[in-house]
């Protein structure tokens, strides 16, 4: 560390520092992260704290002399204070960042388990997909095993997926009704029959005019349990495409996806033309590997590693059992969104850069439902927000949370769980996208409407704010937490139910709002872009006003029952996940 020319070179991560005044403009900063800690001046704080993400030296010093607006003067002063932290361990070299991961294994992955098909009532799509599943062997000449879980209300719907079926015996389809009497669901009861209610909350079939988009995950979940699977939406195609905005070479961090729109599919594939590759063997590739092998196999990538953009908080995921627990590729066509979404207002710079050259698509943005959804590169992502809009890959050889049975978010609820069970869980973001192709088209929010609440998404928010609490490392007693948590939220009184709903209304309209004025003030942004953003700040779904915050409910029996029911099978998964594990193995 004392090599000058090492010390110019290396990247350095800056963590997420603590600060304890000692007197007046004195102070003492401490790294957590490895517990070095020097005492600098309140000035020389400040520049230690312009540093951001991962860099050289020089890049820090230059960032932090345009953040302090300092004359070229001080420069010389500014990196000399850097290079003192760099050596007292302030600073994070990133090879001792990487470090962490531990040891690549020799070992090999397994092959991919299967590819989960839920479904329910959608017979044409699943005969398309099948033909293209069928044409994708016949290119790649790969036989893959497809899981049909059928969570089909109507006889001719699932008389229509078996004739599908029949219809390709070519492939190995595997057809799972979840309708029958005598379903998985009942052979788990008897099986473990101290679970029953626990088992019925997870995979019993949805009331009449009930959607239960997390059932046939839950089944897929417990049918691969203690493997790696891959789940495809009936209604995506696997004909995989390229980003309108194509990198070399891969990114690491915490950043929002780019979307950009297109008034028909014609515009959308023209911008997006066909890739000659096999979506499965790229997220097959990646899905399971420990952070140790995915980490240098990123390096690889032509183009290299970027990690300009880490966080400072994200320290903790480099760790021992940090791992690829999902993959995830983009998506052109139904970003999937049911009424609205933070994502059709907070777009990031480089959508507001390309709207800039296509200042028309602007009015596009809350009119058409086709658009591109993801990243210009590979990405390594700290994240678990979860979509299983088109094709995911899952890593279920650890344990992962269920889904929400029924409702909407039930996957981001599990991405959700799964960070609060595996603080250092990445995903990967694979560079192509699937066509996802409704039937009909959705209808979004307008300003004009007033915010719906969900009980799901209130949960997510619950269980995501008590999580920094638990300090167990097992995922197991991680998730029990959890559940035990809502268990206890289900008993809480009106008043503390209130206070739920009223904290997750204002702080997801203040995050938005502030999103939006951050564009607003941005002079790169679009004056066409602006008109459209405006109209949201008057909005409803982003008022912060008491009076229309407290107006936001929902059934308070209706939360309770929810939080108790979920949060008992939470409880129960661990168990029951690992009873079949070794039941299908």
């Amino acid at each position: 560390m004392n090599d000058a020319l090492t010390m110019t070179e290396t990247r350095w991560f800056a963590p997420e520092w603590s600060m304890l005044p000692l007197a007046r403009q004195r102070c003492l900063v401490r790294n957590p992260a490895n517990g070095a800690a020097a005492e600098l001046s309140s000035g020389e704080y400040a520049v230690l704290s312009a540093c951001e993400g991962c860099f050289t030296l020089s890049e820090h010093e230059a960032r932090a002399a345009r953040q302090l607006s300092a004359p070229a003067a001080h420069r010389p002063a500014i990196r000399q204070l850097l290079e003192h932290c760099a050596r007292e361990g302030l600073l994070l070299r990133l090879p001792d960042l990487v470090a962490r991961f531990g040891v690549a294994s020799a070992a090999r992955l397994a092959p991919i388990a299967g590819i989960a098909i839920p479904t329910a009532d959608r017979p044409r799509f699943v005969a398309r997909l099948l033909s293209e599943a069928s044409e994708l062997q016949r290119r790649t000449d790969v036989a893959h095993r497809w899981h049909l879980f059928d969570d089909s209300r109507s006889e001719e719907h699932r008389r229509g997926n078996r004739e599908a079926i029949t219809s390709r015996p070519e492939l190995d389809v595997t057809y799972h009704d979840l309708s029958v009497a005598n379903s998985f669901a009942c052979a788990l009861s008897a099986e473990l029959p101290e679970l029953h209610e626990e088992i019925g909350a997870l995979l019993a079939p949805a009331a009449p005019g009930e959607t239960s988009f997390g059932r046939p995950l839950n089944h897929a979940l417990l049918n691969f349990a203690g493997r790696r699977f891959l789940s495809i939406d009936d209604d995506a195609r696997i004909d995989p495409r390229r980003p309108p905005l194509a990198r070399a070479g891969a990114d690491v961090g915490f950043e929002e996806k780019d979307t950009f729109w297109y008034g028909s599919f014609d515009d959308a594939f023209a911008a997006c033309p066909t890739l000659a590759i096999d979506p499965i063997a790229e997220h097959a590739r990646w899905v399971g590997l420990s952070m140790a092998s995915a980490w240098p196999l990123a390096e690889r990538e032509s183009g290299g590693l970027r990690t300009d953009d880490l966080p400072n908080i994200a320290e903790q995921y480099f760790d021992p059992d940090a791992r690829v627990i999902f993959t995830w590729n983009h998506v052109l066509g139904d970003p999937g969104w049911l009424k609205f979404s933070g994502e059709l207002l907070a777009v990031t710079a480089e959508t507001r850069a390309w709207l800039a050259s296509n200042p028309d698509a602007a009015r596009l943005a809350f009119d058409s439902q086709i658009r591109w959804l993801g990243y210009s590169a590979l990405r390594l992502s700290l994240q678990t927000s979860l979509s299983t809009t088109t094709l995911t890959g899952f890593d279920d050889t650890v344990l992962l949370p269920p889904a929400v049975r029924t409702g909407r978010a039930t996957d981001p609820m599990i991405g959700e769980l799964t960070r609060c069970i595996h603080p250092a869980a990445w995903t990967v973001s694979l560079p192509f996208a699937l066509p996802h192709i409704r039937d009909s088209g959705r209808l979004w929010s307008s300003p004009s409407d007033v915010p719906e609440l969900d009980i799901n998404r209130l949960l997510l928010g619950y269980a995501r704010l008590r999580s920094d609490y638990i300090k167990a490392r097992d995922a197991a007693t991680r998730l029990a937490t959890v559940g035990t948590q809502l268990v206890d939220l289900a008993a809480a009184g009106d008043a503390t139910l209130r206070e739920l709903i009223e904290e997750d209304v204002a702080t997801r309209a203040s995050r938005l709002t502030f999103r939006v004025n951050e564009q607003l003030d941005d002079a790169a942004t679009p004056a066409v872009w602006k008109e459209s953003l405006r109209k949201w700040l008057v909005s409803p779904m982003l008022s912060v006003a008491p009076g229309l915050v407290r107006q936001q409910t929902v059934p308070f029996d209706s939360l309770r029952a929810q939080a108790r029911e979920f949060g008992r099978a939470l409880i129960a998964w661990p168990r029951l996940w690992s009873h079949c594990r070794e039941r299908f193995q």
